[in-house]
């Protein structure tokens, strides 16, 4: 059983530490928050024998851990977890650039550990339903991918508060929040575009609220938009000259029909909507499978570096 330090007492370690019970494969150990009551609470909420209030504290009582704390922290901690012989496994995205991504993995490689960024729907099995029926789609000319999420943090910012979700010098945008969910499953499906272009819509402190990233394969174009800022019900698709692949979430596909060009339609997943504990469970037991292995997964390292050079360039433009 792989023992997991958690750094960071959010929401999303509520639904980590839940993932990791479910998984079978890892236990949660011990918490690590800069605030002491807010880590004292989730220990407790959670029943972890362990909350610590330093990273070397933490490291003591685990084999890896999660980082779950704010993007301008992620590759700091995850080297120091490394450079201590611990596996880690980083919330989107793994670096504030990538070359950050970079050296995390390359630093893995050299101390003899597995490191992973956590983009669910790398591991969803849903997307492995989507993935085997593209064949049957004959040539595929325009994939759209959409990802718009509400802030619930977004009314106070509106209303004049700071908050971290809306703060750029925390190395935060929602390309990087929220693009990721459409920007990786693309180059996890169709490799690395030979070009890209984008626009985006600043906020009044410089901060990336929403976006849309066109990248140019060899005949397919594949539409990525992403905010933070308002929501859409409209369904990813995936479009070939046969027919259409129609998913209702790009981060957790639940229900994913297949529309032929002569009308007829296909059920391809037709399943409950997963909770996000849930479909976190497939990143943690792929992460353990690794390392059990002994090693990272070259191929998924290059989409995470791959989506966040796509991030940079676009980022760049914008500023």
């Amino acid at each position: 059983m792989l023992r997991f330090g958690i750094i960071g007492s959010n929401f999303i370690s509520d639904w980590f530490v839940s993932a990791c019970r479910r998984s079978g494969v890892c236990e949660p150990v011990a918490v690590y928050s800069r605030d002491a009551a807010r880590g004292e609470a989730f220990a407790t909420r959670h029943g972890l024998a362990g909350n610590v209030t330093s990273l070397p504290a933490l490291l003591d009582r685990c084999d890896a851990v999660y980082v779950a704390s704010p993007n301008l922290l992620h590759h700091e901690q995850s080297c120091r977890a490394i450079e201590a012989g611990r596996h880690v496994l980083c919330e989107k995205t793994l670096g504030a650039t990538a070359d950050q991504a970079r050296d995390v993995f390359e630093r893995a490689a050299r101390n003899r550990v597995v490191a992973m960024e956590a983009t669910r729907p790398l591991y969803d099995p849903a997307w492995d339903a989507v993935r085997q029926r593209l064949p049957l789609l004959g040539p595929i000319h325009q994939v759209h991918f959409d990802k718009q999420q509400y802030s619930s943090r977004y009314d106070r910012f509106r209303a004049g508060e700071r908050v971290n979700a809306f703060d750029p010098t925390l190395a935060n945008s929602a390309a990087a929040d929220i693009g990721v969910y459409c920007l990786e499953p693309a180059l996890d499906l169709f490799g690395t575009p030979r070009r890209a272009t984008g626009m985006g819509v600043l906020l009044d402190n410089g901060f990336e609220g929403a976006g849309v990233l066109v990248l140019d394969y060899p005949g397919m174009a594949v539409t990525c938009s992403w905010s933070k800022i308002s929501s859409s019900r409209v369904p990813s698709s995936i479009h070939g000259e046969q027919g259409t692949l129609l998913l209702d979430s790009v981060s957790s596909p639940a229900h994913v029909r297949l529309a032929w060009r002569d009308g007829v339609e296909e059920v391809v997943l037709d399943n409950p909507v997963p909770d996000d504990a849930d479909n976190m469970v497939h990143e943690v037991r792929a992460f353990a499978a690794l390392v059990a292995r002994g090693s990272g997964d070259p191929e998924r390292e290059a989409v995470t570096v791959g989506a966040r050079e796509l991030i940079d360039q676009y980022l760049a433009a914008l500023s």
